[in-house]
């Protein structure tokens, strides 16, 4: 039987040269996020984040309809969909910051970008019915396997490994793999844009129930100018702009192939975290991170008639 969903067709470059742009993003985030980790409560962040990049969305539109770059449509289904997505779009930022609080210091977010396309491959094989063949294992093992390098697995005790907060980062990760597949859905009957807008918008409202407590409107001139202009980056760039890139390539290039891009985030956050905080980098992030980028190439590689 031949397996060639993997095949790249001739319009692939452009998707996934933004989608590389993207990735790239998101490893800048890690820098960003980490400068304004402790400023406000993480349920505030995430809600300043998510509504930041709802709004944001409206003058994107505008300027694709007005300029006419993009068919902006959408149907009863697409607001259907969006709803699930959003929740759990919401969902993965606040198991992602509770992970931040409770596991492994510094280098534990490197579990949800390093699990994040095992999961979303095992759950298309399940869900879908798409078969893991040799190659895409081969290529999963050597992203899962580069991410431990990165983290330096050895250095942290039993004990750390298996502290509750690390089960928030694999949450978020298997969350993430679900928004990944119901995204791909919901674009079917939208545009990527309005779907992330939609999207966006009900991850924001529901974010808001989590930061009600601590008055965020109220509250927002109580932090410094420098929280709001990395804010602003993490939300517009970063969600808005990044992460509907991401949705864009779930929906042309599929969820597995969307998904193996993301081993190029940790990556990015090491080489970026090593220049910006002078962090050394040792051996074995060196080789891990070389495996990550060896996994990518797997993943994406022209499938073979003989698989």
């Amino acid at each position: 039987m031949s397996t060639t969903t993997c095949n790249d067709q001739p319009n692939d470059a452009p998707i996934v040269l933004a989608l590389v742009s993207a990735m790239l993003f998101w490893g800048m985030s890690w820098i960003s996020g980490k400068i304004i980790a402790d400023i406000a409560p993480a349920q505030v962040t995430v809600f300043y984040r998510l509504f930041l990049a709802a709004i944001s969305m409206l003058p994107i539109m505008w300027i694709l309809y007005k300029f006419k770059l993009l068919n902006l449509n959408y149907n009863v289904r697409a607001l259907l969909w969006s709803l699930p997505a959003g929740i759990l779009l919401a969902a993965y930022n606040q198991l992602f910051f509770m992970g931040l609080a409770d596991g492994l210091p510094g280098k534990g977010g490197m579990l949800v970008t390093t699990s994040n396309p095992v999961f979303t491959f095992i759950l298309s094989a399940v869900l879908l019915g798409q078969a893991i063949n040799k190659r895409q294992g081969i290529g999963l093992a050597l992203g899962l396997g580069g991410g431990l390098l990165m983290i330096e697995v050895w250095h942290f005790n039993l004990e750390q490994i298996l502290a509750s907060g690390n089960a928030y980062f694999i949450l978020a990760s298997l969350t993430w793999a679900f928004l990944t597949l119901i995204s791909q859905r919901g674009t079917r009957y939208a545009d990527f844009i309005t779907f992330s807008t939609l999207m966006y918008v009900w991850a924001s409202l529901l974010s808001y129930l989590f930061a009600y407590q601590h008055d965020p409107f109220s509250s927002a001139s109580q932090y410094p100018a420098y929280y709001w202009h990395h804010l602003l980056f993490l939300s517009i760039v970063v969600v808005s702009i990044a992460t509907s890139v991401f949705f864009l390539a779930t929906q042309k290039l599929g969820p597995n192939r969307s998904s193996s891009f993301v081993f190029v985030v940790p990556v990015t956050a090491m080489g970026l975290s090593a220049w910006y905080f002078a962090e050394r980098l040792s051996l074995g992030v060196a080789v891990g991170g070389a495996c990550a980028l060896c996994a990518v190439y797997l993943l994406n590689k022209k499938a073979e008639k003989s698989e």
